[in-house]
This record gives C-alpha cells, structure tokens and sequence, in this order.
C-alpha cells in the first residue's frame, strides 16, 4: 500500500522538483537578496502544488487544472520579478514590471473567461513561455555588453536563466507541436512523449537551477556584503 502511494506521487517531477527545493533551502537560507530568497518558498509552493494536482487527479478522480491556473499567477509573478531584478543593475524601471504583468492579467482573466473557467489557461501559458524566452535572450545580450567580466561558469545569475530558456523554449516548442505529439500518445512505459519531454525539461531546469544556488552561495561566501 505504502509502495503503491509512493509510486504515484514520486515521479522525475516531483523529485527533481523536491531536490531543487532542499539545494535552495540549504544553499540560500541565509541570502540577504530578497530575490534569490524568495526562492525557497517558491519551490515549496511549486512541490505542494504538484503534489496536490496528483492527489486531485488520481484520488479525486478530477480535472486538477484549477489548481495549476492558480499557480501560474505566482509562476508569472516570481519568475517575473527575478527577470526585474537581474535587469535592474542595468538600471531599468519597475515600470517595465508593471506593465508587463497588467498584459498578463488581461490575458489571464480573458482567457478564463473565455474557457468559463473550466479549462486550464494554455493561450496565457504559451505567451509567457515566449516572453520568458525573449527575457532570457535579452539578458545574453546584456551580458555580451557588459564591461564588467564575470566568469559564466561560476556566474549564478547565467546558470539560472539558462535553466529558464531551456524549459520555456522547450515547452513552446512542446505546445506549439502537441497536435503532431498526440498521434504518439502510447510509447514505451505507458507515457506520452509529450509527458516525457516535460520530464526531461523539468529536470534540465531543476539542475542548472540548483548549480545556480551553488554558485550564489560561492559568490556570497567570497564577498560577504553581496546582496
């Protein structure tokens, strides 16, 4: 019986997911950044969540996507404001933050309403996957203007938003396809290959992620008033 729970609510995702968590509670519980911090209840909510839509789908036996549009707000809104943060040594203005995340609250409602609320939101999902990617893109190019060298193997700020670009891109990708992936449904291990590309996607972000927290913890070892 124990065997039988363990197995459905330990997956790839649920563990890569519960690792990151445990490298950010270990490597930045002591973080004076606001923005590097806030990851630790972040990651917890994101486990708790995925846990609960497990739980909802197959104990429940319903629709979990409400539980998901709900996260997507404070998905949206973290991954946001880190994106703010790490411009915001480029000196640019809160109100780019702001506007951005109105456009996204416009989608957001238009799009629930649209469904009645019963499906989850994948038109809003999709375009902040893109605007995430467009994000991650420019912060690249910021960096190839910088004058201040900084060695990217060791910098937390590049691993991170690199883990960023490799899932949004991957499941714009994935969404932009999934018709020609649902002709696959059943493959080995009884998995979609889209199930499986998210998997992997999943776990590519969740170790850059956790090496970024490495790296942060590094660099606020070596200069202790780093914030």
């Amino acid at each position: 019986m124990i065997f039988n729970t363990l197995k459905i609510f330990v997956t790839v995702n649920t563990a890569s997911e519960f690792l990151c968590f445990l490298a950010a509670l270990f490597f930045l519980y002591r973080e004076k950044s606001l923005a590097w911090k806030l990851f630790i209840p972040f990651l917890l909510l994101t486990c708790c969540t995925e846990l609960a839509g497990i739980y909802i789908r197959e104990y429940m036996a319903k629709a979990n996507y409400g539980i998901y549009n709900v996260y997507l707000l404070f998905e949206c809104g973290f991954t946001s404001y880190f994106f703010f943060y790490l411009y915001k040594g480029y000196h640019y203005k809160i109100t780019w933050l702001f506007t951005w995340l109105g456009i996204f609250t416009v989608m957001y409602v238009t799009d629930l309403l649209y469904h009645d609320f019963a499906r989850f939101v994948s038109t809003t999902a999709s375009v902040m996957s893109v605007v995430f990617v467009l994000a991650s893109l420019y912060f690249y190019f910021l960096k190839l203007k910088d004058d201040h060298f900084e060695p990217l193997l060791f910098s937390a700020q590049f691993w991170w938003v690199s883990g960023t670009l490799f899932f949004y891109f991957g499941s714009t990708a994935c969404n932009n396809f999934l018709d020609y992936l649902t002709r696959y449904e059943a493959i080995t291990f009884y998995r979609s290959i889209r199930y499986i590309m998210f998997n992997v996607l999943d776990v590519i972000m969740y170790i850059f992620w956790s090496y970024a927290f490495i790296c942060r913890y590094r660099q606020r070892k070596s200069s202790p008033s780093l914030g």
